[in-house]
């Protein structure tokens, strides 16, 4: 989507929509609330993250698939700005943070969850976030409801308590455009829902003060439904709900106000324009009402400014749908002549021309047994164009995973999910009750009233971003976190007085066992802080961290920050019986999930007992991964009276090694030269190794003598492994720490901090076995439930792409389900079955 507001149009509302007003009077308010949104808009863009699972129910002690997807959330293109995703398991009864991964990311994300196999049969959260989006409202996580059983469970669950779970709860009544108006006639949305937060079918009827009956009403879909309703003066009305076994609930409906606007939309009639019909309860006399304004718009995007007048007792207005610039949740509000929110519907527009067309299908539609599958995608525009993007691809066993209806995806949440919230109050951002039922079904042309009932959903159930009156007031979201470009270590370096220095120099260095360090350089800022920012590192890392003056002291207190504290999760009063479901419909998965996991514990118990007691008569030198030369011609080794004193690592070569020349240069500086070597270059500065890193000698001038285990000097021959770099001759420092046996808890040096530090979540590769080959380990049984799971799928230039795997001992139905998005952010679903025999 371009990033420019598009397609303004002023049009009329009413015969008299411009008699005697002041156009140049009202322009300004256009202007200004046009300003403050597309002020809005820019100064505090927000993102949407979704996450495609390979399954929606799990087993205690089983792996769980996840792909990622980062959205720009005001043109729901590709988001490639921030780097870094957070994912968290999360019991939703307690709020407590079971699993915390963080995960690579540039624009997708790929990664899994190893449930641990202690994991109570519950309901649990997962959620994903970058750390820009905490700076908003935590309802714009990605969240969803993920069952995990454990290993031994008993169902207390019954046809009674099922039933009564069913039973209708509660209901609420939500007037169009806001609120209900006295003496007007208006239409009146509500929602019925179970104890499960589930719609429920059913109807009832609305009682007067006199007990006359006003109104009667049902539901048309899922709970939901609407009726007509004018209300009276001096009236309250109370509606009476049907339950299952006779009786009524009862609700007050929303009481009227004296005065005001009614607006009414018709999303349905039309399919290239949005009917717009207002009423005025109290119009002002002719020819002395002010402008009202209306903008239509999209994601923070104007799509349309209309006006109507004051003295109108009502007026209509068409918004053409070709105005719309993309698919998905549009946003009326009526104002009034000073700018303030009157009225506001929210409507779905579907233009049904700009999906990604996506197709999966197997090579064969019937196969056998442990036989290999091919899989062909191919992704097209709307035209019919091919696409390269990027998908990911579960194929489950549909005896034992078994989807809700109409579940969501990836389209359904870009489009609907992330517009769609739970309310809560008091928040910057405010929601509207509900939470989206079976969503997919909206988007199923083969529905013929889906169009209907996704209206009723915008007037039951909606999500603003925002809400005007705040933005008009100029208030502002906090933003205490920024874009991540990468993972970052943060602190203080100050004086033992508490008092900043200046010319400091920061020597970061990240360390893994039988890998390179990465060393970074940086300087603290006038308050003592430093920043090393978009590392990039997986796993566990040791982190050390290096402060020296410009005069080489190092008496300065060293603070490294903690990583950033996961986001709060208010516990959920969730009942018990809601939490622990029936087994016997899930009575396949269970069974064969339980001896799979049980056969894997059995594998690893006999793995170790078979391990015989083995003596070691020799021993060989270990192998120093710092080091890619073989024997140097000079070795220094360094302990504590050879450093104690010293003010450079390069001092302690002075008059200890043949042929090497140590001349300083400055204040605790050093140069050296290694006589008898030259370069084809002027230079005559041999090459300096830190752990095996190449660094420069202002490098090596900072590490603390004491620091150093041994110096290797590398000469001639000894050299040429490093070929050009290497004319010069070669000085190696092989540090204490960089040794992968060092101790840490010895360390305890001035000006020098130690922590270990989690990068990246390292990435699993899903097992597929490969059955055309005769391996010991075939003899198992093979019954999963995710037979294959691949998140790097990639269309090529002709939209194409193939991948393969190899099917279990599941006879049945396979499910094969594509998701994904295009280099360009469009988004797409499809999937398809066949058969084992």
């Amino acid at each position: 989507m371009k990033n420019k507001l598009t397609y303004c149009f002023i049009i009329l509302l009413s015969l008299q929509c411009f008699r005697n007003t002041s156009h140049a009077q009202n322009q300004s308010v256009y202007e200004k609330l046009r300003a403050t949104l597309t002020k809005y808009r820019y100064s505090y863009p927000q993102e949407k993250v979704y996450l495609h699972l390979d399954k929606p129910y799990y087993m205690a002690g089983e792996t769980m698939w996840l792909k990622g997807y980062l959205f720009d959330a005001s043109s729901n293109g590709v988001d490639s700005v921030s780097r870094v995703l957070y994912v968290d398991l999360v019991q939703p009864a307690t709020g407590k943070v079971i699993v915390h991964k963080v995960l690579k990311a540039l624009a997708v994300s790929v990664g899994d969850i190893q449930l641990p196999d202690t994991l109570a049969t519950d309901l649990y959260l997962i959620r994903a976030y970058t750390n820009y989006m905490r700076n908003f409202s935590e309802s714009l996580f990605f969240e969803k409801e993920v069952r995990v059983w454990q290993n031994t469970n008993m169902s207390s669950m019954n046809e009674n308590k099922a039933q009564a779970l069913n039973e209708v709860a509660s209901i609420n009544f939500f007037p169009e455009g806001g609120y209900l108006v006295e003496n007007l006639e208006s239409r009146l949305a509500f929602k019925v829902v179970n104890k499960l937060g589930k719609g429920v079918e059913t109807s009832g009827f609305v009682l007067a003060n006199d007990k006359d009956t006003v109104g009667v009403f049902s539901s048309v879909h899922l709970g939901h439904g609407v009726f007509n309703f004018r209300p009276e003066a001096n009236n309250i009305y109370t509606a009476y709900v049907k339950k299952t076994d006779g009786s009524y609930i009862k609700q007050e409906v929303p009481q009227a106000q004296k005065g005001g606007y009614i607006m009414s939309v018709d999303n349905v009639t039309y399919k290239d324009k949005i009917r717009l019909y207002i009423q005025n309860a109290s119009p002002q006399p002719a020819g002395q009402g002010k402008e009202l304004p209306i903008i239509v718009q999209q994601r923070g995007e104007v799509c349309m400014i209309a006006k109507g007048l004051e003295s109108s007792k009502s007026f209509v207005a068409n918004i053409p749908k070709n105005q719309i610039p993309d698919d998905g949740v549009v946003q009326i509000t009526l104002f009034s002549p000073d700018g303030l929110p009157i009225c506001e519907r929210l409507v779905f527009v579907e233009h049904g021309d700009r999906t990604l067309q996506l197709k999966v299908s197997s090579n064969k539609t019937e196969y056998k047994s442990r036989e290999k599958v091919d899989l062909n995608i191919e992704a097209k525009d709307a035209e019919g164009k091919p696409i390269q993007g990027t998908f990911s691809i579960a194929v489950t066993d549909l005896s034992q995973v078994k989807s809700e209806p109409y579940a969501d995806n990836i389209l359904t949440y870009v489009l609907l999910n992330s517009e769609v919230k739970e309310s809560l109050s008091g928040q910057y951002y405010q929601q509207i009750q509900g939470s989206i039922e079976q969503p997919q079904y909206y988007f199923d042309n083969t529905q013929e009233n889906r169009h209907l009932h996704l209206d009723l959903l915008m007037m039951t159930q909606g999500w603003r971003r925002f809400t005007w009156q705040q933005m008009l007031n100029d208030v502002k979201p906090k933003m205490d976190y920024f874009v991540e470009q990468g993972l970052e270590i943060t602190g203080k370096a100050l004086r033992p007085n508490g008092k900043v220095t200046d010319k400091l120099t920061l020597t970061l260095m990240l360390k893994k066992p039988k890998e390179n360090p990465i060393i970074a350089m940086t300087s603290v800022d006038s308050l003592g802080r430093y920043g090393f920012y978009n590392l990039d590192f997986t796993d566990s890392v040791d982190v050390y961290l290096q402060a020296v003056k410009a005069n080489g002291a190092r008496n300065l207190t060293l603070t490294i920050d903690e990583t950033l504290s996961l986001p709060k999760t208010r516990p959920l009063q969730i009942p018990n019986e809601v939490r622990i479901f029936d087994p016997n419909a899930f009575a396949t998965f269970l069974k064969y999930s339980r001896e799979s996991l049980e056969l894997e514990k059995k594998l690893i118990t006999n793995k170790v007992q078979m391990l015989q007691e083995v003596t070691v008569t020799a021993k060989k030198e270990p192998e120093d991964s710092r080091k890619i030369y073989g024997q140097a011609s000079n070795t220094l080794k360094v302990d504590d009276t050879l450093c104690g004193g010293m003010f450079s690592v390069l001092q302690m070569l002075q008059g200890r090694v043949p042929g090497v020349q140590v001349v300083q240069t400055g204040l605790g500086a050093f140069s050296v030269v290694i006589r008898g070597q030259s370069s084809i270059n002027s230079s005559s500065d041999p090459l300096f190794l830190i752990d095996g890193m190449q660094v420069s000698s202002d490098v090596i001038n900072t590490i603390p003598p004491c620091d150093v285990e041994s110096i290797d000097v590398l000469k001639g021959a000894d050299a040429a492994i490093f070929g050009v770099r290497g004319g010069n001759g070669v000085i190696s420092v092989l540090t204490r720490r960089g040794n992968a046996n060092y101790d840490w808890s010895k360390a305890n040096i001035e000006g020098v901090k130690i922590q270990k530090r989690m990068g990246y979540a390292m990435t699993r590769e899903f097992f597929v076995p490969q059955y055309d080959q005769s391996k010991p380990e075939h003899v198992r049984p093979d019954y999963r439930s995710t037979l294959y799971w691949n998140a790097n799928v990639t269309t090529d230039a002709s939209g194409k792409a193939t991948t393969s795997f190899w099917n279990s001992d599941t006879k049945g139905n396979m499910s094969i389900k594509l998701e994904g998005m295009s280099n360009q952010g469009r988004v797409g679903v499809a999937q398809n079955e066949y058969l084992v025999r």
